[in-house]
């Protein structure tokens, strides 16, 4: 059986519970004996025919403000005027009941997703309570029900303050802890478009030069063994001119996460371009990574390729450069690169070592 929603959600969702609504009225001096007070205030001040005019009033004053009337210019006025019409004549109703928080946390809500600002919202207020007790002036006679009843309506328009504008801020920061995640997601999905190559899943060149340029730092100030293998698809231009370069992006995706299974967990394969990729051991010995760069050969060229319409057998050529004095990234790169061709013209498909 599904869960029932609850009937005050605004209430759940913003911690406006019994204990947190009670505490708020004991602290504004609304009590039980208030409700007797609130009714005589609807009775005598807030009649349908007063609270026309006062709203009518309000929004008189209101569109005197620049930012106002420039909030407004694109809402319906008369529409406005009866929303407002209705919040007026249940002011103070039943405020005990967890619905009345809920109407009132609504208006800060709407507040908030039209962007008005802060202290234009606190000043609408205080220009509705103003014109409140100047029209509970001008239509109680008697002075000391005046004053009791006047002593309500700052209670009660204090109560309104409150629930509104803690929704309003409340509100305003959802708002913005939603802007800062959707800006992390994007940075994030930047990074990862930098940092990855979509197609094959290796680095990206950018990021994999980055990486480089850090291990021969690494090694130059630890002494630490670096070794950098470069592999480059042999017949790779064929599989292109034949099948379609569809077919050679499904190639090459393969063969990006064949070289990554090929590998130790924390080693680093980049796609250098084209058909080419980069591996970096950090701190690995040169027998080591002759052992990696086997790996890599046996991968590609055990198994045919299935790429839906064919089995492509296809082999790699490596070149393998361990970091010596003097190298920098380009020198380094360059070494793999001279024995990666050696490999190329000792017939594919093997490893040499650059000298």
């Amino acid at each position: 059986m599904p869960a029932r929603k609850p009937e005050t959600p605004l209430c759940d969702q913003f911690g406006f519970n019994a204990e947190w609504r009670s505490a708020q009225l004991s602290l504004i001096g609304l009590d039980d004996e208030s409700r007797d007070t609130v009714r005589q205030l609807h009775k005598e001040v807030l009649t349908p025919d007063a609270t026309s005019r006062i709203v009518d009033q309000f929004y008189l004053q209101l569109l005197h403000d620049s930012r106002a009337e420039a909030l407004l210019a694109s809402y319906d006025v008369d529409r406005l005027k009866v929303t407002q019409i209705s919040h007026l004549v249940t002011l103070g109703v039943d405020f005990r009941d967890a619905k009345y928080f809920e109407t009132r946390a609504r208006v800060g809500i709407a507040h908030a997703r039209v962007g008005l600002p802060l202290a234009l919202y606190l000043s609408a207020f205080g220009v509705m309570q103003t014109l409140i007790l100047e029209m509970l002036a001008a239509s109680v006679s008697d002075a000391g029900d005046r004053h009791v009843l006047s002593r309500l309506v700052l209670k009660l328009t204090t109560l309104d303050i409150a629930v509104a504008t803690e929704v309003y801020h409340r509100s305003s920061v959802q708002e913005l802890d939603r802007s800062v995640k959707h800006l992390q997601l994007e940075q994030n999905l930047l990074r990862t478009q930098l940092q990855q190559d979509a197609l094959t899943g290796a680095s990206s060149r950018t990021s994999l030069l980055e990486e480089l340029e850090g291990a021969i730092h690494r090694s130059t100030k630890t002494g630490q063994s670096l070794c950098i293998i470069m592999a480059d698809l042999d017949h790779f231009k064929t599989v292109n001119d034949t099948h379609g370069h569809a077919t050679g992006d499904k190639v090459l995706a393969e063969v990006g996460g064949r070289i990554r299974a090929a590998l130790r967990e924390f080693d680093l394969v980049g796609r250098y371009g084209g058909e080419e990729f980069v591996i970096v051991l950090d701190n690995t010995s040169r027998h080591t990574a002759l052992q990696v760069a086997e790996r890599v050969r046996q991968r590609i060229a055990s198994e045919p390729i299935n790429t839906g319409k064919h089995h492509l057998s296809l082999t790699i050529s490596q070149g393998l450069a361990v970091r010596v004095d003097g190298d920098d990234l380009p020198r380094l790169l360059q070494r793999a690169d001279e024995a990666m061709y050696k490999a190329k013209h000792a017939g594919r498909n093997c490893v040499v070592e650059a000298n």
